[in-house]
């Protein structure tokens, strides 16, 4: 991602005060959030960017939020569940996105018309609007605040392949006007998703017809869509848009502003500036998945502002420094005095720190993401088997199994197992995901205290160009195509590879007094200039036998032999060297002959890839 450069004092647009103020009807320290919705919350990350942009703007207001979106559902299911799934959590804020099925998006399929089907939509709505009453009636009981959130869009003016339920988007349309009317009575907050939303895929779609904010089946976006909503979502928050603003008059050799920010141990002479940066919040690590949405909104403008200006420096280009990295070179004095934005630069320490802050963020999320398909099982499956008992996993497995068995040849078939395969395997180990989610949501705002910097600003020379950008991580693969791993050719058993709430998951049998040989391996584009390191992250049963090997520049290189998995998370940093990386090969088989695996199945997760 490249950093932006502001050149202009005219594109600088600070409020008063910004980085100070607390977000207008938003996230207080000790808070406990409930995020409800459906699969839109359920299984994507607009509330995971929301939650990391407050650790790293307000890093000393640490609160903590529960995903409590369930894939499918609607206001009048959260209502059914709002005792055990919600109210659980003691919230003290919860945020409401509801609508996208209860609007029974059928209703609107090509060939549904006629005063019936007219009256059953006008049906739909009117139970969304009455559960939403009954569900701000029981957050209102706990003394719990609410923010309503108007539904994000479905794309009925897209290009996709899917069936076009037209007037769909309509219908999400009332369902936020009712949102905001609720708003306005109860005296609860307010957060527009949906016309800006709306607005701004028309405005893509005018450009390009196949542009789309959402994705291939019109309802759930993906990640750059996901940062489109948490945009819209801080910014009706009113959070502060600047991570730290200062001046340094390299001429009267001091800082004349320092905004959220504290400068010291300034030290001007010669045409150099040097000083000592300490920033009260981080700067917002955006995601590389969802970088494309920096193209739709002003993201970085509006909302990720680390604004560094040099005054009184003499004409010329110069280089900036930070604790002896290079971040940026031939930097004129003229851009230097209207001010550089250091939030999105790869090389800057401050990004990096907050790249480790989403690291955190992101193992929270999705650990917390896994742990809703146990809620979601239990929420459908004990309401269409009256008398089952949701705490008796063995009843409950073999529910869930009956259930799938009867989905057999169904076109979300796939889904469907994924799901009970989900709850088989993890719901066990419940406690300890719990643990985790907990240990990892304490990283968040154990790493995300900023620290301070020693910066230097000197006249740019060959010595002091800066490393490659391509220093910024690289992903190899994060949980999103199990498709694009094939067994090697050795491979003497049949695994099953799957994509697992965003981690890539390996499973194979293992065969008594054999040793079993399994690799998987992936073709990669990895250009290796300033890259150091394969760094992988991954999880597999305790003992289970794990080996690395890649192509880089037509040679084979092993960079890790049959090590045994300890269990838990781990994360690994493998050295690299060479020009280009072309394959990365998982070995998974045992390591021998005498390391015969005892159990008749292993699993391995990969939660990710990536070079850096």
């Amino acid at each position: 991602m490249k950093y932006l450069l502001i050149t202009c004092l005219a594109m600088l647009t600070f409020a008063a005060g910004d980085a100070a103020d607390a977000p207008a009807i938003g996230f207080q320290a000790g808070d406990r959030w409930a995020a409800i919705g459906d699969s839109i919350t359920h299984g994507r990350r607009y509330h995971s960017f929301v939650y990391l942009f407050h650790a790293t703007r307000y890093p000393d207001r640490p609160f903590t939020m529960n995903n409590c979106g369930i894939s499918g559902d609607s206001a009048a299911g959260a209502v059914q569940r709002f005792e055990w799934d919600i109210a659980v959590h003691k919230p003290t804020v919860a945020t409401i996105m509801l609508g996208m099925n209860d609007v029974s998006r059928g209703l609107y399929a090509p060939g549904q018309t006629g005063a019936a089907v007219e009256t059953r939509r006008e049906d739909a709505l009117k139970a969304h609007f009455a559960a939403m009453e009954q569900l701000t009636e029981k957050l209102k009981a706990i003394s719990c605040r609410i923010i309503y959130i108007t539904p994000s869009i479905y794309d009925q003016t897209g290009n996709q392949q899917t069936e076009n339920c037209s007037g769909v988007n309509d219908a999400l349309g009332l369902c936020g006007e009712n949102a905001k009317k609720m708003a306005e009575r109860t005296g609860g907050g307010l957060l527009e998703l949906h016309r800006p939303m709306t607005a701004l895929n028309a405005e893509l779609q005018k450009a390009n017809p196949n542009a789309t904010l959402v994705g291939p089946d019109r309802v759930h976006p993906g990640d750059p869509g996901q940062l489109v909503m948490a945009y819209y979502l801080l910014k009706g928050l009113g959070v502060s848009g600047t991570v730290a603003e200062f001046t340094v008059d390299a001429a009267a050799g001091k800082a004349t502003i320092e905004n959220n920010c504290s400068i010291s141990d300034v030290k001007c002479q010669g045409g150099k500036a040097g000083f000592v940066y300490t920033a009260s919040s981080l700067p917002y690590p955006v995601l590389p998945a969802a970088e494309e949405a920096l193209k739709w909104v002003p993201f970085m403008q509006d909302l990720n502002r680390e604004i560094v200006k040099v005054t009184g420096l003499p004409d010329g280009s110069y280089a900036v420094r930070i604790d002896g990295v290079t971040v940026a070179t031939t930097v004129s004095a003229r851009e230097l005095a209207a001010g550089i934005n250091l939030a999105g630069n790869p090389l800057s320490p401050m990004l990096k720190q907050a790249q480790k802050v989403m690291d955190a963020e992101e193992k929270r999320q999705s650990i917390a993401a896994r742990m809703r398909t146990f809620a979601a099982q239990r929420h459908f499956l004990v309401r269409s088997n009256p008398g089952l008992d949701p705490d008796d996993f063995e009843a409950m497995k073999a529910a869930l199994l009956a259930d799938l068995e009867k989905k057999k040849g169904a076109g979300n078939f796939g889904y469907f197992k994924g799901q009970v395969d989900t709850y088989i395997t993890w719901k066990p180990r419940e406690a300890e995901l719990k643990k985790e989610m907990d240990e990892r949501t304490a990283d968040v705002w154990r790493h995300n205290k900023p620290v301070a910097h020693r910066f230097e600003i000197e006249p740019a020379t060959a010595e002091n160009k800066p490393a490659s950008a391509a220093q910024a991580s690289k992903d190899i693969d994060s949980g999103e195509d199990a498709a694009a791993w094939q067994k090697v050719s050795w491979t003497d058993c049949t695994p099953t590879i799957s994509v697992v709430d965003g981690s890539l998951v390996v499973s194979a049998p293992r065969t008594a007094g054999h040793r079993d040989m399994l690799g998987i391996s992936k073709p990669v584009k990895g250009d290796l200039a300033g890259v150091k390191n394969l760094r992988i992250r991954y999880k597999a049963d305790k003992g289970a036998p794990f080996g690395v090997e890649v192509n880089i520049d037509g040679k084979l290189i092993r960079l890790r032999s049959y090590e045994k998995a300890t269990g838990d998370w781990e994360d690994l940093s493998l050295p690299v060297a060479g020009k280009n990386m072309t394959s990365v090969s998982l070995l998974l088989n045992e390591g021998g002959k005498d390391e015969v695996w005892a159990a008749p199945t292993v699993t391995y997760m990969f939660d990710r890839i990536w070079l850096e």
